[in-house]
């Protein structure tokens, strides 16, 4: 007998499927290098972007708009940032949904930062 699918699991997995829109901003902050050492680098910033956007929609599949963070290691020495990044799940009306990523800052004051 088939296991009834958990709803929860259900919505995450329909995020999978959203495309993931980053600002210029927060491109040029959490993902773009100048002069990587190696094409990879810049590939592993994106990654660990969408990565941490996806585990925050796992842990709220039913927020709108959240707020999350990413640290990277600066261009330049060993010296680590903290990048507060807020997503929002963006549902256009004539158009498909995706998920908007952004600098907190950016971000308008009604995203909830607890």
């Amino acid at each position: 007998m088939p296991v009834p699918a958990n709803p929860t699991t259900q919505e995450t997995a329909a995020y999978l499927k959203y495309p993931v829109v980053l600002s210029n901003s927060a491109w040029l902050s959490a993902v773009y290098l100048e002069n990587p050492n190696r094409v990879g680098e810049m590939s592993l910033r994106l990654a660990s972007v969408v990565q941490a956007a996806w585990y925050e929609l796992k842990l709220a599949p039913d927020a709108e708009k959240f707020v999350f963070a990413v640290v990277h290691k600066q261009p330049v020495g060993r010296e680590r940032v903290w990048i507060s990044l807020s997503l929002t799940v963006v549902r256009p009306q004539s158009e498909p949904p995706y998920l908007h990523v952004e600098l907190l800052d950016e971000t308008s004051p009604e995203v909830d930062q607890d």
